[in-house]
């Protein structure tokens, strides 16, 4: 097949066009929250909706968060603040370096994944 039916570039049109929309909502996001703080409100209204906007503290962690991991476990946080990686958790399973008793938690099944390449 030559082109494989269009179907990989329609699916590289589509995916063009979701990563032109996701730019956009995020410049509309920008341009709603500065009209809302130019008027001083939390709430902006459209046609058939309203918008609440909120403001809120996102925290940003340093790159090496080592310092950070060795004081949570030198204060007995560690414990109540960590929490299971299921990535490497999931690719354990995958190669089957967890035991049998984890094994039998699970249930495995295929999946695929898309990726557009230059040619």
């Amino acid at each position: 097949m030559a082109n494989d039916n269009g179907l990989v570039d329609e699916y590289e049109k589509l995916q063009n066009l979701k990563n032109e929309l996701d730019e956009k909502i995020e410049n509309l996001k920008k341009d709603i929250v500065n009209l809302s703080i130019e008027k001083n409100t939390n709430v902006l209204f459209g046609v058939k909706k309203k918008c609440s906007i909120k403001e809120y503290i996102k925290v940003i962690y340093p790159e090496d968060k080592t310092k950070i991991i060795e004081i949570i476990k030198n204060r007995g946080f560690y414990e109540r603040f960590s929490s299971i990686n299921y990535l490497k958790l999931g690719s354990a399973i995958v190669k089957n370096e967890v035991d049998y008793e984890i094994q039998n938690l699970i249930k495995k099944d295929k999946a695929f994944r898309l990726s557009l390449l230059d040619i």
